[in-house]
């Protein structure tokens, strides 16, 4: 499911940059290690439910709508996959 995982770390970043924050900012609020927001952002690392709401209380989204943009980006994906090449 490495979809997945790209999927949550793009939209993660894309929160995280669009609260001007560092990942080092993000983690000391969110009370992890940077180099583990490093890993979700490149999807090399999937959070749990305790960490995605960690992360949307500093980032001040929700996490139904965290969730939301990651099936939007899973899917957008998942069009560019099955779409036939030139």
């Amino acid at each position: 499911m490495a979809g997945l995982e790209k999927a949550f770390g793009s939209a993660l970043r894309e929160l995280r940059n669009q609260r001007a924050l560092s990942q080092e900012a993000l983690a000391f609020e969110a009370e992890l290690a940077r180099n583990y927001i490093s890993q979700l952002e490149l999807g090399s690392k999937s959070p749990s439910l305790r960490t995605i709401f960690k992360l949307c209380k500093v980032l001040e989204a929700s996490p139904a709508a965290m969730i939301e943009d990651v099936e939007r980006r899973m899917h957008i994906q998942a069009k560019g996959r099955s779409s036939p090449q030139a």
